[in-house]
């Protein structure tokens, strides 16, 4: 399932498990999303049938539910990409060998 599709269809569930919640006064947070990921993850859900890219599926949603103002934190900022440094090559000289 493409990204564009499961963002839809995640935030669709999203509304419908929210109102089953006691969710705390100002709002459903961070938190609320983590157990959201969770429940999907123990049913086998479907919905995380998504291609993530290597990064993280419930920072993802957690980011698709914050875009969508269902959610009134950031409790947790995305992650930034890890890219693994790069080493300077040495510099190669060219050899003047004849043979």
């Amino acid at each position: 399932m493409k990204q564009s599709e499961a963002r839809v269809r995640i935030i669709q569930e999203w509304d419908r498990w929210i109102v089953t919640q006691a969710i705390e006064q100002d709002g459903p947070t961070g938190k609320d999303s983590l157990k959201f990921f969770h429940e999907l993850q123990d049913a086998g859900s479907a919905l995380l049938d998504f291609q993530s890219r290597g990064q993280d599926k419930w920072r993802i949603i957690h980011a698709w539910l914050l875009g969508a103002d269902r959610l009134f934190d950031d409790w947790i900022s995305a992650a930034p990409r890890i890219a693994p440094t790069r080493r300077m090559r040495p510099e190669r000289r060219r050899s003047d060998c004849k043979t």
